[in-house]
């Protein structure tokens, strides 16, 4: 069988994240000896690159392209380091590729052969090749998370990124402390052991301009993490959980193992706190442990809708014996331990200035001409079903297009000029159909008519005492998007924005 004469091609390099060298001198080195393959044979090419540690083809954006692109017949064959490298998932992904390259006739070329799978001698080997590759790809994982258990065991690093504050020796394949960082967790953990709160520690380094271990402002929690760190004893811990949580991959269910099946090697590196300092510290933190409690008391008429006009943060509601219930003074504490302290008031002055402005926003509405929804009009729904006719069309004329290259009627430029553009229209119209869906999703566009109708049917239960405050929490909702309350001495502002 004639192999078929090639003049572009795709050129595609993947790199796994968990690959051990540096991702950027992997792909140089795969870019710069396929870039030579194919200049050398005077092949015109596209490079497609993807950094990624998903097997999975739902999960590999440039490969989806380039398979997209394979089907449309741009490429007379796909250039790679190895033929595995296009799929090392489940068997009904190597199928979903190979389907595709039969049906367009897409020569695989790697630097060591062409594989043409329409030449059934040829998908044969490629078979037994996949087969060998799956097989090839379960035993490195397996060396790898048993080279991890074994490195942990002999005291080395294996756990990522070094916890603050160490660093990682490559040498010694283990951490040392540095010393810049060594200061700020001293300082941490002497103000923590003399009683200080892991919130006020948090202010006290912002203030200080102290940047966190990722550069950013301290969080409780963050201070909360380092100080438990048994890491900080000299310890190696492997093994503590197994299984993942990774939505691109394909893992056994995530589950914390058992101390008593943790892999702990104890004087690894350094340690920077001795193990009555951890004690106390774990005692200390138990302590000031809140453990939550049952929630007393369901939805309120304004739960969700009053936020602080100060520092927009949702406010909350305390109910008194006497059946009153006040809105509580705001609590939000910002990043450098200052409280917001807008004063808090009693519900029912916020309830009296949102039925006022209901009022006037009723009277607003009622004084301009109400449109009526005519039957030419166009709901957001019917507007979606259009748009999605529309793409229908235009993915046939994809097909057309190609049905009339293959028949002849359009040479090689003038198919791909009007390909191009039809692709162009078919992302216009996926971005009007992702808006429409987004306006769906939040109500869609509310007319005067149906604001009119909502503001009736809250007017019809409000003075209902059996109404659940639930349900006229629901019905403000469809009405109200928020509103701002702030207290200044004795002057109450309340500011409601209409949906």
């Amino acid at each position: 069988m004639e192999q078929k004469k090639i003049y572009e091609v795709a050129v595609y390099l993947r790199k796994s994240r968990d690959d051990t060298d540096g991702e950027e001198d992997v792909l140089l080195k795969h870019e710069t000896a396929l870039t030579d393959l194919v200049r050398k044979n005077n092949w015109r090419y596209v490079i497609y690159r993807e950094i990624g540690s998903s097997d999975s083809i739902d999960y590999r954006p440039e490969f989806k392209r380039l398979l997209k692109d394979v089907e449309n017949d741009f490429y007379d064959a796909v250039v790679v380091m190895d033929y595995d490298r296009l799929s090392r998932g489940d068997k009904e992904d190597r199928a979903r590729v190979e389907k595709i390259l039969k049906l367009s006739n897409t020569l695989v070329v790697t630097p060591n052969r062409v594989y043409d799978l329409n030449d059934e001698d040829q998908e044969l080997i490629t078979d037994i090749e996949g087969v060998f590759a799956r097989y090839e790809y379960r035993m490195i994982k397996k060396r790898f998370q048993r080279g991890k258990k074994i490195g942990a065991r002999l005291g080395h690093w294996t756990n990522g990124p070094a916890p603050f504050p160490y660093v990682y020796n490559s040498e010694a394949k283990s951490l040392d402390i540095d010393p810049n960082k060594l200061e700020i967790y001293q300082f941490i953990k002497k103000r923590l052991l003399s009683g200080a709160t892991c919130a006020s520690i948090c202010w006290e380094l912002n203030r200080m301009g102290i940047p966190s271990p990722k550069g950013k402002l301290w969080q409780e929690s963050v201070v909360y993490r380092l100080v438990l760190n048994e890491v900080h004893l000299g310890r190696i811990i492997y093994g503590k959980t197994s299984g993942g949580l990774h939505k691109n991959r394909k893992t056994a269910p995530f589950r914390v193992n058992s101390r008593e099946n943790w892999v702990v090697v104890e004087n690894a590196h350094p340690a920077v706190k001795t193990l009555e300092e951890h004690a106390k510290i774990v005692r200390l933190l138990e302590q000031r442990r809140i453990h939550s409690k049952r929630t007393r008391h369901g939805t309120y008429v304004y739960s969700g809708l009053v936020f602080c006009g100060k520092c927009g943060s949702t406010m909350q509601f305390q109910p008194k014996e006497n059946g009153r219930v006040l809105v509580k003074k705001c609590q939000k504490i910002d990043p450098y331990g200052n409280r917001c302290g807008n004063p808090g008031c009693d519900l029912e002055h916020v309830n009296k200035a949102v039925v006022e402005s209901l009022r006037d926003y009723e009277e607003e509405i009622r004084s301009k001409p109400i449109q009526e929804t005519g039957s030419n009009d166009l709901t957001p729904q019917m507007m979606l079903r259009l748009r999605e006719t529309e793409l229908d069309n235009l993915h046939e004329g994809v097909s057309r297009l190609k049905d009339l290259y293959i028949s002849g009627d359009l040479t090689k430029q003038e198919y791909r000029s009007r390909l191009d553009r039809q692709k162009d229209l078919i992302t216009k119209k996926e971005n009007e159909i992702q808006q429409l869906k987004e306006t769906l999703q939040i109500g869609g566009p509310v007319s005067d008519k149906d604001r009119l109708q909502r503001i009736q049917t809250l007017n019809n239960v409000w003075e209902f005492l059996d109404t659940k405050p639930g349900e006229k929490n629901r019905l403000l909702k469809q009405i109200i998007e928020r509103i701002e309350y702030t207290r200044d001495g004795y002057g109450i502002d309340v500011q409601v924005k209409f949906r």
